[in-house]
């Protein structure tokens, strides 16, 4: 027996050493007394391996933002911390300040001491990104992620004086022109560092050393908004091995039979050359972390001292502990010269099949919900100037929760449904105690009764308005100029009179209008829709007062013919008014055609309401964040089956009233087939005729998911030559190319491939071009538009699915809604139903730019419209004036924002709203003049003091820092060296220029003499954040 178990203790003995076979353990320093050496030095000699640990916390993905911070991140930050501080060599970077403020205010005063110790020395890097949240680049707006981006910036400020300056948009599905030009570049990032781009891309890119380059993606602004980009090998991960929450820890006891040094510093060594061998100069770096890694910190640290311990004894790289920041000098230092990139990076592919840009669609509710909320902290913050109402501490509830739904699994509609129904709650949360202080501000300005915002009028539900006879209507323009609107309220009569409480506000064309249910069972819905239009000032509110009755006669009282219904024996209706006329096929419910009358060009145009069925037979399937179609195929969603027959169901509805031939907008409706109802509308002061579409439920009973489109075609009456245009996040244009990509040689394999490769993200705007006309498109929220023949483009505005597209959600993109029937009083649940509007116009070249712009820009700063009760006998009080105002803004400038300060000092965020080569007047550079655009209503109070702020406004721009943005683009070089730098021309006393696609922020102070100016100076540490 003895034997026995002695030749079996041999054989185990013998099966361990095999696993270190060749590995002497002599070779190795043991540390001495429990301690490694990580001490950080550089070599000149051997490749420089930079060690980034860090993790990646989502704030809200499959489950909340609150219950990722209670089951991970709070630990994560905790264990890290403690791990800091043992070992001075260490680092850690940190980004999402969504979840780090929250543990900071929960923290000791000795744990904060300690923490601002470890910030100050590096060690703990909070100088990356920043932001709120890392924020989508596909579906966000601009003005939401400068807002998210320097909220978060602000509060570092605040509390440990430092202001980002890398880039690390490591997990958004593709990257977009303006976070290179704006969110980089102009914030003052040196560089800009991720992980996800086009498969393909990334392989020709290693292949030729091209990781690592100069993107400058923006013509307007050259070479001043280029930033130094790399892209990560192999994801954001750590690499095999190193990943410490899974991987087989480092066993460095020589005692024990599983030492495996030897093994660990040949992989880390190997993988380090492989990495090199992709790169250009003698640094690289590493991550060493993943999604919400470091919950056990002391695990991770512990292993990775011990891998530096001992690969930089075996002497083939030298490896450390490492920040961004010192490995992006570094690279600068190398002097290597660096390709340069010019277009964006979308769509993103991650294989064959799998193109991302399912999500440029999905969750459109959200989507629109996310840019009302948005609109709405910019004119909360307008109101709250203006009126110098002192309210700034109540936005942060909405500031944050807009901050928090731009995260690139929130508003991109990536999320589990529990947690999209999180983000739309804490908008809905914020948004009633924006709502109260609004109320505040008028009561201080003389108003006395509560007001309400109705947020679901755009589906006909306004408690105040329906079930009032008489109410007031409170409209705010948030544009800062003169601005003719037309306002759309829900009411329950078919007559009603609308009247301006201000003499100098002239109302046109008021008319009701039947309003169209988007659903049976929604019986809250108001039947009609009382329309008027009114030309408003900028920043201030307007009070109307409205009262409807069955017995009110409509007459002569309207004031003149705008806007007409007319319909020929053809079966043609045409809308009418000074600018454009629209045809549409009664029989179809499309388009036939577009005439700009100023310009004096005709379009036959078609729109078709169609769909496509997705891919859902294997992977890659058709999910949240893929598009998939099962081919290019498309089928009409007026299409009905009887007995098996397919039929299509076209009705024209009549909604206009016959009381009234004139008024504005003109309406034309139809219901196609059972879940889809298109309304034309076009308002007298007009270009782009409104297509208000309402799609839902999605039938799924063929367990076939279903994506829906809006297709506009000229029949190649436009000659766009394969190319079409998207906005970038609100600001530049794109070009796109069907079936090409500028960097590297597109392969498509199928009709599937071709359909989702031609799509593109689209915040606000789209147009396909000739060289003599312009057919332009502007949009309520993000969508997927793609053209996929000359002259045509598809615009996606609803999905519903029934696969999974394996990207970690588990759970596939079925939103749904419960319903009532009205006279069962049963309750069921049904696809959800979305209503939106698509706006369609014509232009010349010349004027085309022009058009789209404006438009982009008065249908993002609509109308803020508020609602309250009133009586026949109630006495109307006279609103007080506000306390700011602007004067002679030029049309093609923005005021992106404009909030309080202090008591005498607003910060403004001016953008200039054209790109080079887009108008011949409106690109020329804007000459600013704060004295003449900025007044209080006093004579005597005027512009004391004017100075820049950085992007993010945390703190004011030195005449050294022009110098410092130089030295910075100087400093690298690129393969086009000669190419000139348009920098931005320095503030001079209250006077700038702003050129083409700028956007810049300034600090403005009022007083009444010169010496207000050092009580101002005291006034201006007050910042809106706290």
């Amino acid at each position: 027996m003895f034997p026995f178990v002695y030749c079996a203790l041999l054989l185990t003995y013998g099966a361990f050493g095999a696993r270190t076979s060749g590995c002497d353990p002599s070779k190795w320093k043991l540390p001495i007394d429990g301690h490694y050496d990580t001490q950080s030095f550089i070599s000149k000699k051997k490749l420089n391996v930079h060690l980034i640990p860090h993790t990646h916390d989502d704030p809200g993905w499959l489950i909340n933002v609150d219950e990722y911070y209670m089951q991970r991140v709070q630990y994560i930050l905790d264990t890290v911390v403690d791990e800091l501080y043992h070992n001075p060599d260490r680092t850690f970077m940190y980004v999402e300040q969504a979840f780090f403020q929250r543990w900071w205010h929960e923290q000791s005063h000795e744990t904060k001491k300690r923490v601002k110790k470890l910030v100050l020395e590096g060690r703990l890097d909070l100088t990356v990104n920043g932001g709120w949240c890392m924020h989508d680049e596909a579906t966000t707006h601009y003005t939401a992620m400068v807002d998210q981006t320097a909220y978060g910036h602000q509060l570092l400020y605040e509390e440990f004086n430092i202001t980002p300056r890398i880039g690390w948009q490591i997990d958004p599905f593709g990257h977009s022109s303006t976070q290179a030009s704006l969110l980089s570049a102009t914030l003052g990032l040196e560089a800009l560092y991720f992980a996800r781009v086009d498969h393909q891309d990334y392989d020709n890119r290693k292949a030729n050393k091209n990781l690592e380059f100069m993107w400058r993606p923006s013509i307007s602004r050259g070479k001043a908004a280029q930033v130094f980009t790399g892209i990560m090998i192999d994801h954001y991960g750590a690499p095999g091995h190193a990943h410490y929450d899974r991987d087989t820890p480092i066993q460095d006891d020589p005692m024990l039979h599983d030492f495996n040094v030897c093994e660990e510093v040949d992989w880390l060594v190997e993988n380090a050359l492989a990495r090199s061998s992709s790169t250009r100069g003698n640094h690289i770096f590493i991550p060493i972390g993943d999604d919400f890694t470091y919950i056990n910190a002391h695990r991770w640290y512990k292993n990775l001292d011990k891998l530096i311990h001992y690969v930089n004894q075996d002497d083939r790289v030298n490896i450390l502990y490492s920040n961004l920041t010192y490995y992006t000098e570094l690279k600068k230092q190398e002097g290597l010269t660096w390709t340069v990139k010019t277009d964006d990076f979308f769509p993103y592919a991650s294989a064959d099949h799998d193109f991302w840009v399912g999500y440029f669609t999905s969750r459109p509710a959200l989507k629109r919900f996310v840019r009302v909320s948005n609109t709405l902290l910019q004119q909360f913050r307008q109101i709250d100037a203006v009126y110098q109402s002192h309210h700034a501490a109540n936005l942060v509830p909405l500031l944050r929760a807009v901050a928090l739904v731009e995260h690139h699994d929130g508003v991109s509609g990536t999320e589990k449904q529990a947690v999209a129904d999180d983000y739309a709650l804490r908008l809905n949360d914020a948004i009633v105690i924006t709502e109260k202080s609004i109320n505040e501000v008028l009561l201080s300005v003389g108003e006395r009764k509560h007001l309400s915002l109705c947020l679901l009028s755009n589906v006909s539900i306004c408690e105040i308005s329906t079930d009032s006879q008489q109410f007031e209507v409170y409209v705010h323009n948030a544009l800062p100029r003169n601005s003719k609107q037309t306002i759309s309220i829900p009411i329950k009569q078919s007559t009603a009179t609308v009247k301006a409480m201000s003499d100098d506000v002239v109302i046109h064309n008021q008319k009701v209008v039947t309003s169209l249910p988007s659903h049976p069972s929604r019986h809250e819905e108001a039947p009609y829709k009382l329309e008027f239009t009114a030309e408003l000032k900028p920043l201030v509110f307007h009070r109307f007062v409205v009262e409807q009755s069955p017995h009110i006669p409509f007459a002569a009282e309207l004031m003149y013919s705008a806007p007409r219904g007319r319909r020929s024996s053809s079966g043609i209706t045409t809308m009418e008014n000074d600018f454009t006329r629209v045809e549409i096929d009664r029989s179809t419910g499309s388009l036939v055609s577009v005439y700009n009358k100023a310009e004096k060009i005709s379009l036959p145009v078609t729109l078709a309401i169609l769909y496509y069925r997705s891919f859902q037979a294997s992977s890659p399937k058709s999910g949240a964040y893929v598009f998939r179609p099962t081919s290019n195929k498309t089928y009409p969603a007026a299409e009905i089956e009887v007995s098996k027959f397919f039929f299509k169901l076209v009705e024209f509805v009549d909604v206009e009233t016959k009381l009234n031939s004139y008024g504005t907008p003109t309406s034309v409706a139809f219901r196609l087939g059972k879940w889809v109802t298109i309304v034309y509308k076009l308002g007298e002061v007009d270009e782009f005729v409104e297509i208000e579409w309402t799609v839902g439920p999605i039938p799924i009973d063929d367990h076939q998911g279903k994506e829906v489109i809006l297709r506009f075609d000229t029949n190649k009456a436009i000659k766009s030559n394969g190319r079409w245009y998207t906005d970038s996040n609100g600001l530049e244009f794109v070009e796109r190319v069907r079936n090409y990509r500028a960097t590297w040689n597109l392969t498509l394999h199928d009709d599937q491939e071709f359909v989702a490769a031609n799509y593109a993200p689209v915040t606000t705007g789209a147009y396909i071009k000739d060289k003599a006309m312009q057919l332009n498109l502007v949009t309520d929220r993000a969508h997927g538009v793609g053209s996929l023949q000359d002259g045509q483009m598809e615009v996606m505005v609803h999905r519903r699915l029934v696969a999974d597209d394996s990207k970690g959600v588990h759970e596939h993109l079925n939103e749904t809604e419960t319903y009532t029937d009205p006279q069962t009083k049963k309750t069921y649940t049904d696809g959800l139903i979305v209503r939106g509007s698509t706006f369609l116009g014509l232009s010349t070249v010349k004027e085309g730019m022009q058009s789209i712009r404006t438009k982009m820009e008065k249908q993002f700063y609509h109308p803020l419209v508020l609602f309250k009760k009133s009586s026949a006998d109630e006495e109307l009080l006279q609103m007080k004036l506000p306390w700011l105002r602007v004067d002679n803004f030029p049309p093609n400038l923005g005021l992106t924002t404009i909030e309080e300060l202090s008591k005498k000092c607003v910060r403004v965020r001016l953008s200039h709203l054209y790109a080079v080569e887009e108008h011949s007047e409106l690109s020329k550079p804007i000459k600013v003049d704060f004295e003449q655009l900025f007044k209080t209503n006093n004579a005597k109070e005027k512009v004391l003091k004017v100075a820049e702020l950085n992007l993010a406004g945390t703190q004011e721009m030195r005449p050294q820092d022009d110098q410092s943005v130089m030295t910075r683009i100087a400093s690298w070089r690129t393969e086009d060296d000669a190419v000139d730098i348009p920098f931005s021309h320095p503030l001079q006393g209250s006077k700038v220029e702003l050129q083409a696609m700028e956007v810049r922020t300034f600090k403005i102070c009022f007083g009444f003499s010169w010496s207000d100016e050092r009580h101002i100076e005291q006034l201006h540490d007050r910042t809106s954040f706290k």
